[in-house]
Formats: C-alpha cells, sequence, structure tokens
C-alpha cells in the first residue's frame, strides 16, 4: 500500500502547482480605449465567469498583464470562449432543490461583470454567467442595446410538494420573435418549448435571428486522440497461503520476471484546450515467465513449476493533468484492469529422491490459474512537447487463482514510453 500512499500524497501537493501552471493559448483583450490586443490569454478552464485573466502579447513575454473589467471591455481564447464586458443584475436565488425558497425569489444584485457571449446574432445575442449559485443567461437586443436577463425563478411549491417554476425567459423571447420575426409561427412553437438551458436557449437566438448567427462557444470542447508506446514491466508471481494450510509452494515464496509491454489506446479530452482531465482506454500486451523450485526441508522431495503468462489487458482509466503548461504537463492515473490470460502447457512437478533412486510425478495445469481476472494500475508521469509521454506504473497484487486456503498473486512495476498522434 506504499504506493498508493505516495499517489494521495501527490494529490494532495496538486494545488500547489496548480497556482504556478499557465495555459496561455491565441486569443485578444478588448481594452477599455476599446483597442484590440492581440496576443495569449491564460486559459484556466473556468467553471465560472473569470473576474480577471492574464494575457501575453507574446509567448515570450516574461510578466503578463493583468485585466479586469475596469481596464478590459472584453476578451477571447480564439475559437474557444468569448467575454464581452456589462453590468447586469445578477440573480441571487437558488436552484439547488435542499436550499429552495417556498416561494418566488426575484432579489437580485447589481454587477460589472464579463459575461460569456455563446451567441453573436444581427438582431439578438446570447450571453451567460456562471456563479456559485447557478448559470443565468440574457439577451441582447441589437436595434435598442440593451441587455435583460432572462428570467427563471424556481420555488418549492408547498401545496403540490413540487418544485415550480415562474419562467419569464419565454414571454421575453416570444416579445423578441414578435419584433423581428411577426408572423413565424415555427419560432413561437420552439420559444415555448424551450427549457432554460444553453443548448435551448442557443437554438432559439439563433433562429431569432433568421438562422444567420454566430455561435460563439463550440458545440464541445472534448476532443480524441490516439497514442501507442512500448516499456518494460518487472512482475513478480507470488503464492500465499493460509496458516497451517499446504499448497503447491511455502506462503511467500515467489519469482520475478521481466518482460517488453505494448501498449496502444485513445483519449477522450474532456477540454482539448486545456487537456486536464481526460478518460484512457489502453490496451497492453506482454509475456511473463516465472520459474518454481523448492526443495523439502529434508530435501527427499522437490516441488517445481515453469510457467508461462500471456497477460493482454484492457484498462479504462482516468488521468488528470494536476501540472499543466504547453510544453509539459504532470499527471496522475488510475485504471481497473480487465486482465485476459492465456498459459503454456504447464506442469507441476514433484521430484522424489530416495538413496540412489529418482522418480518423478506431474500434474498437468496445476494449479489450475484463472483466465480472467481484474486488476488495478496505477501510473504517473510527465508528457513533454505534447507528443512524448513518459511515466511509471505499478500494478497493485490480483489473484490469478481461486483456491480457498492458497493464491496465485501477481503484481507489477512498468516504466514506458508513449507517442501521442495528434
Amino acid at each position: 500500500m506504499k504506493q498508493l500512499f505516495c499517489l494521495l500524497l501527490l494529490l494532495s501537493q496538486a494545488p500547489l502547482f496548480l497556482q504556478a501552471q499557465s495555459n496561455y493559448k491565441p486569443g485578444y483583450v478588448i481594452n477599455s480605449k476599446n483597442d484590440t490586443l492581440k496576443g495569449f490569454v491564460d486559459y484556466r478552464e473556468w467553471l465560472k465567469n473569470p473576474r480577471e485573466i492574464n494575457f501575453k502579447q507574446t509567448q515570450a513575454a516574461a510578466t503578463p498583464q493583468k485585466f479586469t473589467v475596469a481596464n478590459a471591455n472584453g476578451f477571447a481564447i480564439t475559437n474557444a470562449e468569448y467575454y464581452d464586458k456589462f453590468t447586469v443584475n445578477i440573480s441571487t436565488s437558488t436552484v439547488e432543490l435542499a436550499q429552495l425558497s417556498h416561494s418566488p425569489n426575484t432579489a437580485y444584485t447589481t454587477d460589472t461583470v464579463f459575461l460569456q457571449n455563446l451567441v453573436n446574432g444581427k438582431n439578438v445575442s446570447l450571453y451567460a454567467w456562471t456563479d456559485n449559485l447557478k448559470s443565468s443567461y440574457y439577451i441582447f437586443n441589437k436595434q435598442t442595446h440593451t441587455i435583460e436577463y432572462l428570467r427563471q425563478y424556481l420555488y418549492f411549491d408547498e401545496e403540490s410538494r413540487s418544485v415550480t417554476g415562474i419562467n419569464g425567459y419565454i414571454s421575453q423571447l416570444l416579445r423578441l420573435a414578435y419584433q423581428y420575426l411577426p408572423g413565424d409561427t415555427k419560432i413561437i412553437t420552439r420559444i415555448q418549448k424551450a427549457n432554460y438551458a444553453e443548448s435551448d436557449l442557443t437554438s432559439a437566438v439563433i433562429a431569432l435571428n433568421g438562422g444567420k448567427a454566430t455561435q460563439q462557444t463550440v458545440n464541445s470542447n472534448s476532443g480524441v486522440r490516439f497514442f501507442a508506446g512500448t516499456g518494460l514491466r518487472y512482475s513478480k508471481l507470488q503464492f500465499n497461503s493460509s496458516a497451517g494450510q499446504a499448497g503447491p509452494f511455502s506462503n511467500g515464496i515467489h519469482d520475478n520476471a521481466i518482460s517488453p509491454v505494448i501498449a496502444a489506446g485513445m483519449d477522450l479530452l474532456i477540454n482539448k484546450y486545456t487537456e486536464k482531465l481526460l478518460f484512457r482506454l489502453e490496451i497492453t500486451g506482454a509475456v511473463n515467465s516465472y520459474h518454481f523450485s523448492e526443495a523439502s526441508a529434508t530435501n527427499i522431495t522437490t516441488n517445481a513449476l515453469d510457467v508461462k503468462v500471456y497477460h493482454l489487458s484492457a484498462v479504462p482509466q482516468i488521468m488528470y493533468n494536476f501540472y499543466s503548461t504547453d510544453k509539459l504537463k504532470a499527471f496522475i492515473d488510475l485504471g481497473v484492469a480487465m486482465n485476459f490470460y492465456k498459459y503454456n502447457n504447464y506442469n507441476y512437478t514433484t521430484t522424489y529422491h530416495y538413496s540412489t533412486i529418482t522418480s518423478v510425478t506431474a500434474q498437468n495445469k496445476y494449479p489450475d490459474l484463472q483466465g480472467f481476472e481484474f486488476s488495478i494500475p496505477v501510473k504517473a508521469g510527465v508528457q513533454i512537447n505534447k507528443r512524448m509521454e513518459v511515466y511509471g506504473a505499478y500494478w497493485l497484487p490480483s489473484s490469478l487463482s481461486k483456491y480457498l486456503y492458497f493464491s496465485a498473486d501477481q503484481s507489477a512495476f512498468q516504466a514506458g514510453v508513449n507517442y501521442i498522434f495528434r
């Protein structure tokens, strides 16, 4: 369990690394004079709308500029996210079921913030604000140059014992439909069926622009990449038996094997611009040869086993880059391996020594080793220049047998290099 302790220790220190890292992507800032400064924005995969950002006009710049609503009117990460400054009313009601009020809570605060631009159209544009409470949406009317909160208030109705919503956003969008698309019954139906969700509101606002609008956020930040690699695996097969119970070998007898390993697979990136968190499916293959030989205390008998293990694994796993820059990423990884085993035609032999007479008995396919088992690999490593991945891994012990009084447990250390295809 020492390896798991080290992994947990590494996880606990991750916030220290997060403070120091940066992730500059091509973008721009619109300063308070409405000048557009092209360069690179430190993209942090914001879960809430950012209050400030760091900006460099060149990647080589040593010290970044800090921009807030005090000195910027907007900024963007090219082809990813776009933000504009507005002074808006921000609803302070919650959508958490346990904290819902028993009547509509229309309270709000007024603040100057960066709103994320979801749709930019000739008639209207859609914006979003996300804070600790919820995500809220805003509509900007290009004709009147006004922005308003698309209203929705949820509360718990005591009489019906259910969550009830006041969906003011529907009437607000219908009013815009009558203004820009009079007589269009399709847009009215679309709005009436729209939920208070980014996908539905985006679709409705694009329609309000006659279908001619720029969707400012990509439909999905996710991405897929592939990799292949090789390495070395140092494996151990150990026999463990219960106290006082006989097995093929004494308790703790083990043998080690070093073998090459090949690997290939694919990664599903949650956000391809930051690559912080990803899901990996990896296929690995290795062949391990073990030799056991144990003499009895009186040297009358010798038990021996030569077994070759063909090991193929499918390993779904979660990888987290706790340190991430363009040129260097450091990651930890946890998976659940589905192991498929094949074996040579092995024999368990017992050699008897009687004076000058020697006899041998053999039991074919003993001990009975199973063809499938789960195990848990943990991994840590670095990614260099977006292409090369160097790692070390530990496979926790898993049993190759299903006997009641003894087990054959296999564990492994592994080091390898993967090449990432982009």
